[in-house]
């Protein structure tokens, strides 16, 4: 089933003064730039687990790179290079990692807009992408949106969902993860979109939220949430503190 909305084209409603600048991920109202959602989010919840997995890239790395052996002695300078690396070595990871996230969730866009996917030929994607199809042929998910661009005049934020789907008669708005795992944090995110989608489009009825996570070493997971208005909450309270940090509007 193909759903509406082309990805990376820019979306303009003359009579409302919004722009979306798809290729920067901008959006603006009457000329000015609004928030995005994520970097909301991003920019005042904290990431605990993303603080010790660092740690661990910067010893695993310093254990790589570190091994002595019988002929072979590190001096002072040798070590004080590897340990300058390992500085850097949860970059190169989290680089590559949200390269591989970009890519599957490409895929897995092109599968909901369509209804049919091509393997990319690389394995790991291939894989995350099957679970994300698997899932919802078994679940007989009717996709309704694609990519949908959303704002608030209200509270001056814009945003991109990944789906509006509906499973067993009731409808979700989704967003797709390829992380390490779903976190509650996550509804906050979906909340946001179901807020400003309710501005735009009062008629649109959503059920609740769902978020489907395929991580990079062949795990799925998915979790629906229907408390919508302690998620919405959690959202304005982040952005409340947001535009405090920012000094915004």
């Amino acid at each position: 089933m193909m759903v509406s909305q082309k990805k990376n084209q820019n979306e303009i409603v003359p009579e409302k003064g919004f722009y979306f600048q798809a290729d920067k991920h901008i959006y603006w109202l009457d000329g000015k730039r609004m928030t995005g959602v994520t970097t909301i989010l991003n920019s005042v919840l904290a990431k605990p687990a993303l603080i010790s997995w660092a740690s661990n890239m910067a010893v695993d790395y310093v254990k790589e790179h570190a091994k002595p052996s019988i002929d072979l002695h590190y001096d002072y300078t040798q070590l004080l290079a590897i340990l300058e690396e390992a500085r850097t070595a949860y970059a190169k990871k989290r680089d590559k990692a949200a390269d591989t996230g970009t890519l599957a969730h490409a895929e897995v866009e092109k599968y909901i807009k369509t209804g049919n996917w091509t393997p990319t030929g690389t394995k790991q994607i291939d894989d995350m992408v099957m679970l994300f199809i698997v899932w919802a042929q078994k679940e007989k998910v009717k996709f309704l949106e694609s990519e949908k661009v959303v704002w608030s005049k209200k509270y001056f934020y814009g945003g991109k969902f990944d789906f509006l789907c509906e499973i067993n008669g009731k409808i979700y708005l989704g967003d797709y993860k390829t992380g390490n795992s779903i976190y509650k944090e996550m509804q906050f995110q979906t909340a946001a979109y179901r807020l400003a989608l309710e501005e735009c489009e009062p008629e649109t009825k959503v059920d609740g939220s769902i978020i489907v996570n395929t991580t990079k070493d062949g795990k799925f997971n998915v979790e629906m949430f229907f408390d919508y208005e302690g998620a919405k909450d959690g959202f304005l309270a982040c952005l409340k503190l947001y535009r405090l940090l920012n000094q915004e509007l």
